[in-house]
Formats: C-alpha cells, sequence, structure tokens
C-alpha cells in the first residue's frame, strides 16, 4: 500500500519532464522562426533597399534592416558561427545589389569568377565587422558611433583594391528619398553611410535593451536626415538664384557592341560611322536654339583623327539632312585633326575624321558640344579622352583618369601568364594610358565631365568642384552589362555626386540612364536605358556652397578613425584588465 504513492510520485516526475522537453523544444522552435523571420526580412529590405531596386525598402534598411539581422545573429553563442551567418547574409545581398555582373553576353564566363570573388570579400568584410558586436554586453552609443566608424573605414579601403571598388555602398538606401539623400551634402556617401549603420546600432541597442532613451535616440537618428534634406532644399532656394540657364540635347546613340564597332563574331550588325552619325543628325531638331550637345563616352569607332569618310560623301549626305543651302562656314578647316588629304591615281581626296563630324555640326547649331572619343597621339600615348568643340575654335580635351579594369586597362599585365590570359579571353592587349589631370572645359559655364566610372569617385568629382566647375557633364557606355541593374545604379551614384558638390548634372550614356539631375539629386527629364533619341532641357546655371565640396571625405573619415582607435584601444584594455 505505501508503494502507490511512490508510484504515483515517479508518473508525476516523469510527466513533469517530458513537458518541460516539449517546452523547451518548443521554446527552441519558436526561437528558430524568429531567427529566420528575421534574417529573411532583414535580407529583403538590405538586399533590394537602393533606389535601383525599391528605394522604400532601402528608407526601411536605412531605420533598422541591418539591425534585424544582428539581432538574430546574437542569438548564436559562437563568435565564429556569427562570422559565418554574416558572412553569408552579406553574400547573398550583394548577390542581389551586383547581380548585373551575372550578364555574360560580352563579358563571357570569366565575369562570373569575378562576381564571386567579390561577393566573398564583402562577405568576408561584412563577417568581421559583425563578430565586433558582443552578445553579452549592452551596446553603448559611443559603440555605436565607434562601431558605424568602422564600418565607414572598411568601405572607404575598397577603392585601394586594383582600381577600386565604390558599388553599393550602404549609405546608398538614403538615395530612396529626396530630402535623406541630401545628408551626402554634409559627409558625402560615406556619411550616409556612417548615418545608416549609426541609425541600425541604435535600433539594435533598442531591441535589445528597451528604453524610452534609446527609443528617443533611434526616433532622432532615423528622423535628421528627412528633416536636414527639408531645411536644406529651402535654405538653398531663399539664398540663392540662377543667373542664366543652359539649352542642353542629351543623346543617347542606344548602339549595341557590335553595331558600333566592327566584330568578327557579327559582322552584319557593324554600323558604318557615317550611318552612327546620320542618326544622330536625325535626333536633332534643326530648328533648336540650342547651347549644348552631348554624345556618349566613346561615342564611335576610330577614334578623333583616323580619317575614315570621303568629304565628298559627307557634303551629300550632310545636305540631305540640313537642306540643300549647305554654309561652307560650317566646315572647320582642312587640317589636322579634322580632314586629312590622299593621293590616288594622280587625283586629291579629302578624308574627314570624326572630329569633322563634331566640330561641323558645333558650328552649324552655334552651340557647345561635348562627346567621347579615344584619342591616339601617334606616338606614347592612348586615352579614353572627352571632348570639347566649341564654334570655330580649337577643341579642348579631357584624359580620362580611372581606367576600368579589363575593358580600359589590363590588371597586372606585367605578370605575363596573367596577360596571356586576359587576352586569350578578351582579345586585350593594351591598355590605355591614364590621365594627367582634372580638367575644366570653358563652355558657357565652366564645366566638369567625369567620364563612365569616374562619376563613381566622389574624391574625383569633388577635384573638379574645387577647380571651379558650375556644371557636371557625365559621359558614360553602359551597353556591356544589357538588360541589367548596372545602367540604374550607375545613374544613382552620380545623384550622389550632384548633392554632394551643390550642381546640376547633365548625364549622356550609351544604353544608360541619359538625363538631368538637380544640385539636390532631383531627376529631370530622364530617359530609359536603350531608348535612343535626344533630350532638350533648358538647365540653370545654379550651384550653391557645400560643407563636402569644402572638406570632401575627410572629415568622415576623420571622425571615424578617431572614434574606431578609441574603442580598439578601450576594447583592448578592458581584455586586459579582466584578465
Amino acid at each position: 500500500m505505501e508503494a502507490f504513492p511512490d508510484q504515483e510520485k515517479r508518473k508525476m516526475t516523469h510527466f513533469r519532464r517530458c513537458h518541460d522537453k516539449i517546452q523547451n523544444l518548443q521554446g527552441s522552435f519558436s526561437r528558430f522562426i524568429k531567427i529566420w523571420v528575421y534574417l529573411i526580412i532583414s535580407f529583403v529590405l538590405v538586399g533590394f533597399g537602393q533606389p535601383a531596386w525599391i528605394p522604400e525598402a532601402g528608407l526601411l534598411a536605412a531605420a533598422g534592416g541591418y539591425a534585424l539581422f544582428w539581432k538574430a545573429m546574437l542569438r548564436y553563442p559562437k563568435r565564429l558561427s556569427r562570422f559565418y551567418l554574416s558572412l553569408a547574409w552579406f553574400v547573398a545581398v550583394h548577390a542581389i545589389q551586383l547581380s548585373w555582373m551575372t550578364s555574360t553576353q560580352y563579358m563571357g564566363p570569366m565575369i562570373l569568377g569575378v562576381y564571386a570573388f567579390l561577393l566573398f570579400g564583402l562577405g568576408v568584410q561584412f563577417g568581421l565587422f559583425s563578430i565586433l558586436l558582443n552578445p553579452e554586453k549592452k551596446i553603448s552609443q559611443f559603440q555605436c558611433i565607434a562601431l558605424a566608424g568602422g564600418f565607414v573605414l572598411l568601405e572607404w579601403i575598397r577603392l585601394y583594391f586594383l582600381t577600386g571598388f565604390t558599388w553599393n555602398p550602404a549609405g546608398l538606401a538614403l538615395g530612396g528619398s529626396r530630402y535623406a539623400i541630401q545628408l551626402a551634402a554634409l559627409f558625402g556617401i560615406y556619411g550616409l553611410t556612417f548615418w545608416v549603420i549609426w541609425t541600425n546600432l541604435s535600433a539594435l541597442a533598442l531591441m535589445l535593451r528597451p528604453t524610452a532613451k534609446r527609443a528617443a535616440i533611434w526616433g532622432v537618428l532615423a528622423l535628421f536626415p528627412y528633416g536636414f534634406g527639408l531645411f536644406n532644399e529651402n535654405w538653398v532656394k531663399s539664398y540663392f538664384r540662377p543667373e542664366k540657364h543652359v539649352a542642353a540635347a542629351l543623346i543617347d546613340t542606344a548602339l549595341r557592341v557590335e553595331e558600333k564597332s566592327r566584330d568578327t563574331a557579327s559582322p552584319r550588325s557593324f554600323i558604318p560611322p557615317l550611318a552612327q552619325w546620320e542618326r544622330v543628325w536625325d535626333y536633332l531638331d534643326a530648328d533648336q536654339t540650342l547651347d549644348l550637345i552631348v554624345l556618349p563616352e566613346a561615342a564611335f569607332p576610330y577614334g578623333t583623327d583616323q580619317p575614315f569618310c570621303p568629304l565628298e560623301i559627307f557634303q551629300e549626305r550632310w545636305k540631305l539632312h540640313f537642306g540643300n543651302d549647305l554654309s561652307q562656314g560650317d566646315f572647320p578647316p582642312m587640317e589636322s585633326p579634322y580632314a586629312f588629304l590622299y593621293q590616288w591615281q594622280n587625283q586629291s581626296f579629302w578624308f574627314a575624321t570624326n572630329a569633322f563630324f563634331a566640330q561641323t555640326l558645333a558650328n552649324h547649331f552655334n552651340a557647345d558640344l561635348i562627346v567621347g572619343f579615344d584619342y591616339d597621339d601617334g606616338a606614347t600615348r592612348r586615352t579614353n579622352a572627352a571632348f570639347l568643340f566649341r564654334p570655330h575654335k580649337q577643341p579642348e580635351r579631357y584624359d580620362k583618369r580611372i581606367l576600368a579594369p579589363i575593358g580600359e586597362y589590363i590588371p597586372l599585365q606585367k605578370i605575363q601568364w596573367i596577360a596571356d590570359f586576359l587576352y586569350r579571353q578578351f582579345g586585350i592587349r593594351e591598355s590605355f594610358d591614364v590621365g594627367n589631370e582634372a580638367k575644366i572645359f570653358d563652355s558657357h559655364t565652366p564645366i566638369g565631365v567625369p567620364i563612365c566610372l569616374e562619376e563613381m569617385y566622389s574624391g574625383l568629382v569633388r577635384d573638379l568642384r574645387k577647380r571651379g566647375a558650375e556644371l557636371l557633364v557625365s559621359l558614360s557606355n553602359d551597353v556591356w552589362f544589357p538588360s541589367s541593374r548596372l545602367a540604374r545604379q550607375h545613374y544613382e551614384h552620380g545623384r550622389i555626386r550632384a548633392v554632394e558638390n551643390g550642381v546640376y548634372l547633365l548625364r549622356s550614356s550609351n544604353m544608360g540612364v541619359t538625363g538631368a539631375v538637380d544640385c539636390f539629386g532631383q531627376p529631370i527629364g530622364i530617359q530609359a536605358p536603350g531608348k535612343k533619341g535626344a533630350i532638350y532641357l533648358s538647365i540653370p546655371v545654379f550651384s550653391y556652397p557645400t560643407l563636402f565640396a569644402f572638406w570632401g571625405d575627410a572629415a568622415i573619415l576623420c571622425i571615424s578613425s578617431l572614434s574606431f582607435l578609441i574603442f580598439f584601444l578601450f576594447k583592448i584594455g578592458s581584455e586586459r584588465a579582466l584578465k
């Protein structure tokens, strides 16, 4: 009779153990589901959270998208587990944002290896950064500032890898708002990154230990960019007024690679350069009064001064487009670089160059013309250049200073096996020479011309602004990654440059985004990538001084370096004290 209570006791103990196990399993499953919910939401917000994808997602990512990931990551107690999770998540994020690199039509399968290498490198950077967060310690505001500075330094050092890698900094997420983007006028794109990461770390601190003070700090950080942008725009419009306007025609030639240049793989697709110029003539309205005509980077084959068209044929085609009342006054002098005289069977024949075509067009419209050509001095230098042709004046030239790997220069070409491999893959033996100095074109207003990739570099564009540029004109050729987000993402970086420097930006891009951006980063007359034709815009000559134009990246880099160094030294001191 006494055994019965013991038996019931054992049953109750067993029941409680089973119940506890079930509850633990339920708790583990609930935590597992919650972690993956955080991971998925954060991936969607950050991965697609850029103006080229889903602008609204970018604004949410700037407020707390990274914080959701870090909240999930900190559930893993082991540092190595947190590193691997961070690496994998960031690789997945940039696999979306850099997906344009998977276009192999012109770049070939090798670009996929470059794509994978970049994803892994970016993932390692983010993984190393994320393990600085400790799940056992609270996050102070100083730590948030210091770690935001560390993140900025990680993005900044990418500038020193080969040509430099400037694509898709975290701060670009704020480009989805016409007001938030204007924070770049203070500290540039790295300032936007600093603010995004600081805001997200403050959101993480709030999630881990909710208090009214932390909620207030996060709210102020999340809303400040919008308030600053609203104030900045109203202030600038109150104190600065445009003195004049520039009437511009921005042209997208919309030529595929095999159409613009002769390709042995598809020779029938090639459009002769005279026919390419005739397309441009068709795009231009003879009744328009213009100050400026802009054509893309490397707009036509055969460079600046290689003769390719008999002058008689040019005159005949010109008359068909612009009427029989052909004025010889439209023609430039019969001399280099415009025309060259050849002898054949005791007869003389003049042949025109691209410079002849460009100068004639500038003379006819009495407008300045900016166009990209390859330039070869015939001796030592071959560059990717922008030219300014002014009516009845000698052209000016600017040589591109930042070259695109493989397309414009051969990385590590002094290593023979690498040079041979790239030649087999792309048929490239020689690199362009790098431009030596900045150049401001003396047009209706001082103009700085970043060429293609140069538009991605805030320091280079700021240099043009410091040298007196009151207007930016960007030339690009985004044809190399067709049917991708490259063109849109390239354009979004250009918007940041306009805001950083407080100037208007005009863009002419082959197969890219052609149009204009005002000094607040707002689009004007944007034409979708691949739509051929001309856009006619009247742009105010309007600029204002920005703090970024004054101190460049130096200010945010000093803040980032100093705060992160103090944090790092404090962390080392604390660990030694514990030992």
